[in-house]
């Protein structure tokens, strides 16, 4: 075989793996081409890892989002005041009416009943309990007549603002939507009167009352209507530390954000729904 035939056997072996070569990167490319504006094979790449980014995100939402969430809910507040009236007024009285209405019928039939109770046998005692105590008669039937009664619990975490547990007996109000109140509320009057770390306990709102607990990376809002004795305040504080010691430590104790929310809920109605019969 002479030279030349061998060189071009050579040349042609060369330039056949050089084809073959050049036909595999372009079915590569035909095929990456297809997989990026084909929307069905699209999404079967990217669906599982964003599945697990969602995750991920949900996971540490108030870790990353948290402080910024409460921020911004505060500064719209404070830049805000006169459209955040604006907007609540309306809805807020026609509630506070309706409400004054309702308490006014149940005031007149508890009168009515406490009247027929003067000259009974209860009565007596009602006379004999207010001397033994040494509180007035009349507080005592005050007392009996504007029993108080928890409305709402919501448990905020600290840093976040964010909602991680509520309890309600009526379910009218957005939970999340009072958590940020709450919060930016709680941490406008600390800064404004800060002195020595003091916190707020309590906001009084036309006829309710808010108790505030607080603990070290959440606290507990109380909404509380009626009249409080200090009995009451007590049994209050009582079962709240209770709650947290049995409900909320074991809940932050796990993974789930979304688990731990509904067990602090569902701890909150099994430790509160009856705590105004209880503590009568």
């Amino acid at each position: 075989m002479s030279k030349a035939v061998g060189f071009e056997k050579l040349k042609e072996i060369l330039l056949e793996q050089d084809r073959e070569d050049r036909n595999e990167l372009a079915q590569k490319l035909e095929e990456l081409d297809r997989q990026l504006n084909e929307k069905e094979q699209l999404e079967e790449r990217i669906n599982p890892i964003l599945t697990d980014q969602e995750g991920a995100l949900k996971k540490n939402f108030s870790g990353l989002f948290g402080p910024q969430i409460t921020e911004s809910i505060k500064r719209q507040i404070k830049e805000s005041q006169d459209e955040v009236v604006e907007v609540l007024y309306p809805i807020i009285g026609r509630m506070i009416k309706k409400y004054i209405t309702s308490e006014i019928e149940k005031l007149s039939e508890k009168v009515d009943a406490q009247m027929e109770l003067a000259f009974s046998w209860e009565g007596w005692k009602l006379r004999i309990k207010a001397w033994i105590s040494g509180t007035p008669q009349k507080d005592m039937v005050l007392s009996n007549l504007i029993e108080p009664k928890i409305e709402e619990i919501f448990v905020i975490e600290r840093n976040s603002g964010l909602l991680i547990g509520s309890y309600s007996k009526k379910g009218s109000l957005d939970g999340d939507m009072v958590a940020g109140m709450l919060t930016a509320i709680k941490a406008f009057v600390e800064d404004a009167f800060s002195a020595d770390a003091q916190e707020l306990e309590s906001i009084d709102y036309e006829n309710y009352k808010v108790i505030i607990k607080n603990f070290k990376s959440f606290f507990i809002s109380v909404v509380c209507s009626g009249g409080m004795s200090s009995t009451f305040k007590d049994k209050l504080d009582d079962q709240l530390l209770t709650f947290a010691e049995k409900v909320l430590v074991k809940a932050k104790e796990g993974d789930e954000a979304e688990a731990s929310q509904d067990l602090i809920s569902s701890g909150l109605e099994e430790h509160f729904n009856a705590f105004d019969d209880v503590s009568e």
